[in-house]
């Protein structure tokens, strides 16, 4: 394969420098400067912003033109853009003033072919290669990928407000492991007003191709032609759309294009299969453990040991680079070395599933868009994460390895996130819908109990159980957190809430991993915990476990809809014991609300001098249609307002009287310390 791709470079090179490009090199990276390609169709810049497009007037920052045209005619595969944009605010000009280009110098090569900078109407040259850095910028090091882009940085001098600058430049080669299987798309709408934005796209003559639009994407000019079938969809003076945020992963708020060879996912499928050869041989401490799982009592614990063995033992990190992108190493390598990304941890479990006679095979899933694959044209590039579908009993059980500190039954493992998968199976040839586990995938459930004492201190206690997907990230949070971090971290909590305090008990966790039940039981002694005026005392309780389900978007005017989060159910009960003579001014009384992806309830009731506080929250669906999120927001407003309460109490006379001398005698007392 390397050989293969150094006969490109030089192929590619040799063309470079017939057209007279110019090579530039950064130790081992390199770009060129040259003539734009000659399939480009030239388009000139108007001398002037239309008065009646969209950004004539008040925007700080405008696109004049997003061009972006691509040549797959004969296995070219090059993409060339043209981008040119104005700053319109002083406080933007470090934005226009550089410019960074991402490609893989693995198969591809970078061409750039013109910084210019139009002040006053004049044209200023601003290419000058010398200034131009490369370097290797692993982004996603952090979160243990290392795919091997190199970013080119294009630095301008002297930008100023309402300068236009103009940036061209090409990318020449696709990742060949991927064999063609690509689909070309652009946004028709950006966060910006946009005066011009177009995508054309070339394929070789007669080839057949499936072009899709979303609603409000421009119509496709297609012609076939002698020496190609060309693509064209354009569109003007495009008004600036509001990003706002919260939105399922399946939805895309500006309207796209997708331009793509006809073929099937039956053609994916093909072109996945070669890529996960069955294996026979593994190390021999994993024949050890294939021994030893053979001897569970059961299909359902054989998958468990299996699955959490690749979770547990096998670290998440991956090289992506070369054929590495979609090639999953060797299960026995990735074992020895106890690492690798979705794919090697996937080919590894299914390999050992299969040993042990249970169906399983990878399937293919979008983390990026979720269900809305099913609306692409088939191909190998929509997909950017590998699960596994194991057949159990007649049911398919969704599983993925990369999880860490999962719990529970993986029959319960819930992937239904990514909406659709493409199995990699012999015979497949469609997307299967990923269906949940048909009961909430998380919970939470939170007990606490204040006891005030007579003298105006108060023991509290919370116990905190998680459950599902919640005792997995709590589980995952605890693993890499010191005792004594976790008990800081808990008591400030408390402190902000209740002022001075002294811990009793510091958190102490209780796991059941096989349940996934998680526990935390925690103690303290409140100081001076109540707001007091004359002879009440005010107790301000609040139901933090719901608060991140009750969250409001930030956006809350919308025209798209919104994720709600995974179907989960919280409850917070909070239980007040109040001393003898201490009375309380409250009634019972409940409140629900309600919306088609949540149902809430809250009760107060009081007797015996107790007061019992339950906030009750079901996460019923993930995501809110357009239509109906007006409704939903409106309700979740009224439930994250109803988590605070503040409960009135009163102290007898004497112990009042008890209470302001106590004051009394601390003041003095620290008074004549002073003195």
């Amino acid at each position: 394969m390397r050989r293969w791709l150094v006969m490109v470079f030089a192929l590619l090179a040799a063309g470079a420098a017939a057209a007279g490009d110019m090579e530039h090199k950064r130790g081992e990276f390199r770009f060129s400067t040259g003539a734009v390609p000659a399939f480009v169709k030239p388009r000139p810049l108007p001398a002037a912003w239309d008065a009646k497009a969209p950004g004539a007037t008040g925007a700080t920052w405008r696109v004049w033109r997003y061009d972006e045209q691509v040549d797959r005619r004969g296995g070219r595969n090059q993409v060339y853009i043209d981008y040119a944009y104005e700053a319109k605010a002083a406080s933007l000009l470090g934005s226009a003033g550089r410019y960074q280009i991402t490609f893989n110098p693995e198969y591809q090569q970078l061409a750039i072919h013109g910084v210019e900078l139009r002040r006053g109407g004049r044209w200023l040259d601003r290419l000058d290669p010398e200034r131009i850095s490369l370097a290797r910028r692993e982004q996603d090091f952090e979160e243990d990928m290392a795919d091997g882009e190199v970013t080119a940085l294009i630095v301008l001098e002297d930008v100023r407000v309402d300068d236009v600058v103009r940036i061209r430049y090409s990318i020449t080669g696709s990742n060949p492991i991927l064999a063609g299987l690509l689909t070309d798309w652009t946004r028709f709408g950006w966060q910006t007003p946009v005066l011009w934005t177009g995508l054309r796209v070339l394929h070789d003559p007669g080839t057949a191709l499936d072009v899709r639009r979303q609603p409000k994407a421009p119509q496709a000019d297609i012609r076939n032609g002698a020496d190609a079938v060309e693509v064209s969809l354009q569109a003007a003076h495009v008004p600036a759309y509001v990003d706002e945020g919260a939105y399922p992963i399946w939805y895309q708020p500006s309207p796209a294009a997708y331009v793509a060879k006809k073929r099937q996912w039956a053609d994916v499928v093909a072109w996945a299969l070669p890529l996960y050869p069955q294996v026979d041989e593994l190390p021999a401490d994993l024949e050890a453990e294939l021994a030893r799982w053979a001897k569970l009592p059961d299909d359902d614990a054989r998958i468990k040991a299996a699955l959490r063995a690749v979770q547990d033992q096998v670290r998440y990190f991956g090289v992506e680079m070369g054929d590495n992108t979609h090639r999953p190493t060797a299960p026995a390598v990735t074992w020895n070395r106890r690492y690798g990304d979705c794919k090697d941890k996937t080919y590894l479990l299914v390999t050992l599933l299969g040993r042990m006679g249970i169906r399983a095979v990878p399937a293919l899933v979008s983390t990026r868009r979720g269900k809305a694959v099913a609306d692409m044209p088939p191909a190998a590039s929509v997909f950017d994460h590998v699960i596994v579908r194991a057949e159990l009993d007649g049911r398919k059980l969704w599983l993925d390895p990369t999880i860490t500190s999962e719990g529970g039954d993986p029959r319960d493992s819930d992937q239904s996130v990514y909406g659709v998968a493409l199995p990699v199976a012999a015979g497949a040839a469609a997307l299967e819908t990923i269906a949940g586990p048909g009961k909430p995938g998380a919970a939470i459930r939170v007990s606490e109990r204040y006891e005030p004492e007579a003298d105006g201190k108060v023991k509290l206690s919370i116990d905190t159980t998680y459950e599902g997907r919640s005792a997995d990230n709590a589980r995952r949070s605890f693993s890499g957190t010191r005792d004594d971090e976790l008990s800081r971290r808990y008591a400030e909590y408390y402190r902000k809430r209740y002022g001075d305090l002294d811990v009793v008990r510091a958190p102490a966790i209780s796991d059941d991993r096989d349940a996934n039940r998680l526990v935390v039981a925690e103690q303290y002694l409140l100081k001076s915990p109540f707001a007091a005026d004359g002879r009440t005392r005010a107790l301000e309780i609040y139901a933090e476990s719901l608060a991140g389900a009750a969250q409001l978007p930030d956006s809350i005017e919308r025209s798209g809809p919104v994720n709600a989060g995974m179907p989960a159910h919280y409850r917070h009960e909070v239980s007040v014991r109040l001393p003898e003579r201490w009375t309380v001014s409250l009634l019972d009384e409940s409140e629900d609300f309600h919306s088609d992806a949540f149902d809430y309830e809250r009760s107060l009731a009081v007797k015996d001098r107790r007061i019992d506080v339950v906030h009750d929250l079901k996460v019923l669906h993930r995501d809110v249609p357009a239509d109906k999120v007006a409704t939903h927001l409106a309700e979740l407003r009224k439930v994250r307002d109803d988590l605070s309460l503040r409960l009135p109490l009163q102290l007898p006379a004497a112990e009042q009287k008890h209470e302001r001398d106590a004051r009394l005698k601390a003041l003095l007392k620290d008074i004549a310390g002073d003195e």
